[in-house]
């Protein structure tokens, strides 16, 4: 994809950004996020500029390329955020529990996430836009999909190799083609009724679902 290159700050612009106190420097980039976030969401990457983000913003073009090399960095530093804040229950302790009890704790909490309406609407965004900026596409699927599979995979083997769940040591290919299976068992058809709008699945029947899934993927591993 090609970007606008990014204008060079002057040296009053640069010393000027230097001497932004932290907490307004932080501020400022959360305004751009937040902003970037909206538009993007209500209009379509493609569409949205740079100058109509930082007018929503309130901050100057200037501003945002001091915070960001440009617009598709932008956009990855949203993705990574959302990502992250979204994933934060997938990263609770679970070395008190047996491999069996942790899978459907992050197999409850994996699902919930992939239903959560923010992270259908970066589905939608990224869907609708990597078809022509493959890399966004990407950049997104790093964030999300895969950190949760090289994490869940990292549990499968280490937990392997103790005798804890399943039938032998599992090496890192077989480990993450398990964990790709389990996260796409969770997924089903639960994300596409949710991206098309269509009524969903009852919790306590999603609960059950999750245990099948943990279930198969033990007894199949």
């Amino acid at each position: 994809m090609t970007n606008a290159a990014a204008p060079e700050l002057s040296a009053d612009d640069e010393a000027d950004a230097r001497r932004l106190p932290s907490r307004l420097r932080v501020d400022k980039h959360r305004a751009i996020i937040r902003a970037a976030s909206a538009m993007f969401l209500a209009e379509g990457y493609e569409r949205v500029t740079l100058d109509q983000i930082a007018q929503r913003a309130r901050v100057s073009k200037q501003t945002i390329y001091a915070h960001f090399a440009d617009k598709e960095a932008l956009f990855r530093a949203i993705c990574t955020q959302l990502a992250e804040k979204l994933t934060i229950p997938l990263r609770r302790p679970i070395q008190d529990v047996d491999l069996r009890s942790a899978l459907i704790r992050l197999g409850e909490d994996a699902l919930a996430m992939m239903l959560d309406p923010h992270s259908l609407d970066l589905h939608r965004l990224v869907m609708s836009a990597a078809a022509r900026f493959p890399e966004l596409g990407q950049a997104a699927y790093e964030a999300g999909a895969l950190r949760i599979i090289e994490e869940l995979s990292q549990l499968l083997r280490q937990r392997s190799h103790v005798g804890d769940g399943l039938a032998e040591p599992l090496d890192d290919a077989r480990a993450k083609v398990l964990a790709e299976q389990f996260v796409g068992m969770l997924r089903g058809f639960h994300q596409h009724r949710a991206l098309m709008n269509v009524a969903q699945t009852p919790p306590d029947q999603r609960a059950a679902y999750v245990r099948d899934c943990v279930d198969l993927l033990l007894r199949g591993a």
